[in-house]
C-alpha cells in the first residue's frame, strides 16, 4: 500500500496469482482492506499525494522520499528524486480512476471474482464465524494451504490455496466435498485449467449427503 511509485499487485503478478492472492484476501476472518480500483485491476497507480500550504508541503516531499532511504533501490540521492513528488498535481491526476476501464471484460470479469467472493463471505455460515477458533490452517507439505472454516458439528467451509501453481499432482481432495468456486474459471477471467496446474484458490463445501 506504500509502495514508492504507487504500482498495484496487479502489475506485478501473473492475472491467475492475483485472483488467488484476491480470493485469500476476502476469505480470511479479517477485514479486507481494498484500495481504489483494486477490486476491477485498475491500470492507473495508487500514489500517496497531498495539498498542504508550500512549508508543510516541503517537509512532506523531503520526507515522503526520505523515507525509502534505507532501500537499496534509493540509497542514491538522485535515485529518491524519481519518488513523485506528492504535492505535485500530475501525482494526483495519475492516481485517478479510468472509470471506462469497467468496459472491458478482463475487468468486469475481476470485478465478477470480487462480487462473488463477498457474496460468499456474507451468505456461507462457516464463513461468518471470524473467531479465532472457527478456522484453522492444516498443516501441507504439497504447495497448497488448506484452510477449514467452521467447528466440528457445524457447517463447513474448505480453501485449498495455491499461489505459485504447478501442485496438480497433490490436490486430490477427499470426496465429501464439492466446488462451490474456482478463481480459474472463466467467468472470473480464467481459462478453466486443470486444478493447480496455475495459481488458484478453490472453495468448497461439503458435498451433499443422500
Amino acid at each position: 500500500g506504500n509502495q514508492a511509485f504507487g504500482r498495484r499487485l496487479n502489475e506485478m503478478i501473473s492475472p491467475a496469482a492475483y485472483r488467488a492472492a484476491s480470493a485469500l484476501l476476502c476469505l480470511v476472518p479479517y477485514t479486507p482492506l481494498l484500495f481504489m480500483g483494486q477490486e476491477w485491476g485498475a491500470t492507473s497507480p495508487f500514489r500517496y499525494f497531498t495539498d498542504h500550504e508550500p512549508g508543510l508541503g516541503h517537509l512532506v516531499t523531503e520526507g515522503r522520499r526520505e523515507e525509502f532511504s534505507g532501500f537499496a533501490l534509493f540509497r542514491d540521492p538522485a535515485s529518491r528524486e524519481k519518488i513523485p513528488d506528492p504535492q505535485a498535481e500530475e501525482t494526483f491526476r495519475r492516481s485517478k480512476l479510468r472509470w471506462d476501464e469497467l468496459e472491458r471484460e478482463e475487468h468486469r470479469a475481476l470485478l465478477r471474482l470480487y462480487e462473488e467472493l463477498l457474496r460468499l463471505r456474507r451468505s456461507l455460515p462457516a464463513l461468518q464465524d471470524r473467531g479465532r477458533a472457527g478456522w484453522r490452517v492444516l498443516e501441507s507439505t504439497d504447495g497448497i494451504v488448506r484452510l477449514t472454516y467452521g467447528k466440528s458439528g457445524t457447517e463447513q467451509c474448505l480453501i485449498l490455496a495455491d499461489l505459485t501453481g504447478g501442485h496438480a499432482a497433490a490436490s486430490d481432495v477427499e470426496g465429501e466435498w464439492q466446488l462451490l468456486l474456482s478463481t480459474n474459471e472463466s467467468r472470473f477471467g480464467g481459462d478453466d485449467s486443470a486444478p493447480f496446474t496455475q495459481p488458484e484458490v478453490r472453495v468448497l463445501e461439503p458435498r451433499a449427503r443422500d
